[in-house]
């Protein structure tokens, strides 16, 4: 009986807590989707750095290519 509860337990630990390296995403492709986070981040910090100080002109049509 002890046994089986304690089988049970494990099982069910395991199906809750799953891999600790991930099935989907390998170390080396999070750390490369960090990056490319932080990079965007960084990028954009200019124009909250713009948007901040009122810096930008404003424009009725956007600053991007759209299409």
């Amino acid at each position: 009986m002890r046994k089986g509860v304690l089988f049970g337990m494990l099982i069910g630990l395991s199906v809750l807590v799953g891999c600790g390296s991930g099935v989907v995403k390998s170390k080396a492709e999070r750390v490369n989707a960090f990056r490319q986070s932080v990079d965007m981040d960084l990028r954009q910090m200019a124009d909250d750095w713009d948007t901040l100080w009122l810096v930008n002109r404003q424009y009725r049509l956007t600053q991007w290519q759209t299409r």
